[in-house]
């Protein structure tokens, strides 16, 4: 069984999202076939099978903001069995990023907070260029929005609707 990580595809890389799956459970994959759309920061890619297989099983959900390491799918032989250590593993990373999220927050001077309190805002890469693009406040979405979650691309178009609506109103 091989377990496929999301990457970390530079140098400062911590979290991406993985916005969908071009494969489903049970297909069959090549050496270097795409499994996902990875987007970061900087750049969005197809994800590459590392080593041919069947998948096995897919761990992460699309649309989802995930850190380095996590475990996205298992490749594998039809009939192998997935360790149920991977969740568990999933769990620890996803628990030690958010601490570290919120460590480096703090650190940095207390940013802007996230609905839930602590830490700097969490969002989607493709969310913050949309937001830069924009001129929006990630800060203010996750206010107005209520988020308890990273912001992601249809929460900032909620947010500059729900504006226009209101300067509509004026």
């Amino acid at each position: 069984m091989t377990p496929v990580e999301m990457p970390k595809a530079n140098e400062n890389m911590t979290e991406a999202t993985l916005e969908r799956w071009l494969v489903k459970e049970g297909d069959q994959v090549a050496v270097d076939g795409a499994l996902c759309v990875i987007i970061t920061d900087k750049a969005s890619f197809d994800m590459p099978a590392p080593v041919a297989g069947t998948v096995r099983k897919i761990l992460g959900p699309e649309k989802s903001l995930l850190p380095v390491g996590y475990i996205l799918c298992a490749l594998g032989a039809p009939a192998e069995a997935v360790p149920e250590e991977y969740e568990t593993r999933n769990q620890e990373t996803l628990t030690r990023h958010r601490g570290a999220t919120v460590q480096t927050a703090g650190d940095a001077g207390g940013g802007p907070a996230l609905a839930a309190g602590g830490g700097a805002v969490r969002a989607t890469p493709a969310a913050r260029r949309l937001a830069k693009e924009k001129g929006v406040d990630l800060a203010a979405v996750c206010k107005a929005l209520c988020l308890n979650g990273p912001v992601n691309e249809k929460d900032i178009s909620t947010y500059l609707e729900r504006g226009n609506k209101a300067q509509q109103q004026q």
